[in-house]
């Protein structure tokens, strides 16, 4: 064998160098520097990463009601005796639509393409079921006046 050293093997991850005591979470440092008495340590000790909290979006719930409204009056509509509802899902859908984009334009966040889609479908729900009455009306006012010219 030869006569050369042996260079020093490198440290597992995790084990403790020497010279240098463990970091105990929670708690200051051993070495260097020591905290004033009756003062609480602060954050994380050296050495240890601390995440950041993941801050949520703020939410648009007016923006979503609109857009649900907004659906389920544009499916209703073309039920004959259900558009009634129709109509007032509608309106509440442009309205509830309408602030929602206000809402989300002012805090920003998500929701404001739920919104757009309320006014949209409640523009288009309230325009279907307003021709539909109409249509409808026409047509059971034309069948009572022909009956009652063959009636009499």
């Amino acid at each position: 064998m030869s006569d050369a050293p042996q260079s020093p093997q490198p440290p597992q991850w995790g084990a403790p160098q020497p010279g240098n005591p463990p970091q105990v979470p929670g708690f200051p440092p051993q070495q260097g520097y020591q905290p004033q008495q009756g003062y609480p340590v602060q954050g994380a000790p050296p050495g240890y990463y601390q995440q950041p909290y993941a801050i949520p979006q703020p939410g648009n719930g007016i923006g979503i009601a609109g857009g649900v409204c907004g659906i389920v009056a544009v499916v209703l509509c073309w039920i004959p005796f259900v558009d009634y509802l129709s109509i007032v899902l509608g309106a509440l859908a442009i309205i509830f639509g309408a602030l929602g984009i206000r809402h989300a334009n002012a805090h920003g966040g998500s929701g404001k393409g739920m919104a757009i889609t309320g006014v949209v479908t409640g523009i288009v729900a309230l325009v279907i079921s307003v021709l539909f009455l109409a249509v409808v009306y026409t047509a059971v006012t034309s069948i009572n006046a022909n009956v009652g010219v063959i009636g009499n």
